[in-house]
């Protein structure tokens, strides 16, 4: 099997391996909400941050990689908007139909071209700015399509905050990531949140049920997975080849959610999920932003 995967010519493989982070991300959406139901985000975010410490910690002394940095002032900011964007985003995995959040979730490649504009000072093509009011007018049929809907409101507006906010972070590391390894990056996030959460975990502390201590060892593990995945797709292959991929993550949150919560699809996600989708790879495929950061 191994062989014949070495074989695979490289723009194959990262496609494999998007795909796979896509998996992941969605298993690891799939397990907050199944946590949800029992602990609160505080303990799930706390827990799977010190997981994610106590399996990077290893890892940096293996491959020796240098804790010690110039640059802590700029990782505690990364973690505080990192903490706060996962507040939002497990609390609206926790609420909205899965592939409803997935979908939402894409909406930060919009965010982050004007983002990057003002503040890397990079350049874009002007059709971009199309492509991102398209990929809102999206969003906003999605959120406004179905009367019945308008409940949700509040959590797709937590959502959408996380979506900013993640927006914000891919450009704090692609500043950070000029000094700095991804390992390190990761750590001292998982670290950081770690020590951020310690205080606000001991007031709600309760001892995690078994089945729950489980579902955030596994919803840590998919998630460190995605990134690993993730960045090996980009190295495998040009992000403009690879990340359409990223999109079949919509695909596995429609089937889990169908599957195994019970969730409908309405017409206002079809129609805003389409365009919201099309939007998005076009702005992939212009090469406004190097998603390879």
């Amino acid at each position: 099997m191994l062989r014949f995967f070495k074989k695979i010519n490289s723009e194959i493989k990262g496609i494999i391996f998007i795909c796979l982070a896509s998996l992941f991300f969605s298993l690891m959406s799939t397990f907050v909400k199944l946590c949800s139901s029992n602990l609160t985000l505080i303990e799930i975010i706390f827990i799977r941050s010190l997981i994610a410490s106590i399996i990077l910690l290893p890892l940096i002394f293996t491959f020796k990689i240098k804790i010690k940095t110039s640059l802590y002032s700029k990782h505690l900011l990364r973690s505080i908007i990192g903490v706060s964007a996962m507040f939002l985003n497990f609390y609206a995995v926790s609420k909205l139909p899965l592939a409803n959040y997935t979908i939402i979730s894409f909406a930060k490649i919009f965010f982050i071209i004007p983002l990057a504009f003002l503040f890397l000072k990079e350049k874009i093509k002007t059709i971009s700015f199309f492509y991102i009011s398209l990929g809102f007018m999206g969003i906003i049929i999605m959120l406004g399509y179905e009367e019945g809907e308008k409940e949700l409101f509040p959590y797709y507006a937590c959502a959408i905050l996380a979506t900013l906010l993640i927006a914000c972070i891919k450009i704090f590391i692609k500043n950070i990531s000029k000094k700095e390894n991804n390992a390190k990056i990761q750590f001292y996030f998982s670290l950081n949140s770690t020590l951020l959460l310690i205080i606000p975990y001991m007031f709600t502390f309760s001892i995690p049920l078994l089945k729950d201590f489980f579902f955030i060892f596994l919803l840590s593990i998919f998630g460190l997975l995605a990134q690993y995945f993730t960045i090996e797709g980009l190295k495998n292959s040009e992000a403009v080849k690879v990340m359409p991929f990223d999109y079949s993550r919509i695909i596995f949150g429609c089937i889990i959610g169908l599957s195994f919560f019970n969730e409908k699809i309405s017409l206002g996600m079809v129609f805003g999920s389409l365009i919201i989708i099309f939007a998005g790879i076009k702005l992939i495929r212009i090469k406004t932003y190097n998603l390879n950061q």
